[in-house]
């Protein structure tokens, strides 16, 4: 599954604090969206450019140019890539937080929470 692909690679470029929503039962435009954030801009737009690689994108993601909230909109999940300030600022974190899937680091496998 794409998802599946998704998430493993997020996770392999050591995101922190890398938390996963399923917001498929919602009215939501999309059916999981994953929140991350890195140290820094330089950081942050690092792994958007390895994401674009790795997933053949070739148009430049929203938030790109300052690097601080990356977004990419995939249709069925959406990547919400943070600095750590911005990511505190906007907390959407606590929007969906009854919808958080816990991610086994040891497995990589999703449970629902």
């Amino acid at each position: 599954m794409v998802q599946d692909e998704i998430l493993e690679f997020v996770r392999n470029c050591k995101g922190r604090e890398i938390a996963l929503y399923d917001v498929s039962a919602e009215k939501a435009l999309t059916d999981f969206i994953i929140i991350q954030h890195f140290n820094s801009a330089s950081e942050n737009k690092k792994f958007a450019d390895a994401f674009m690689i790795k997933f053949d994108i070739s148009t430049l993601p929203e938030g790109y140019s300052r690097g601080e909230w990356i977004i990419f909109d995939l249709d069925t999940i959406v990547i919400h890539s943070f600095i750590q300030q911005q990511r505190e600022k906007y907390n959407l974190d606590k929007l969906w937080q009854n919808k958080k899937v816990e991610l086994n680091d040891k497995n990589s496998k999703k449970t629902k929470k």
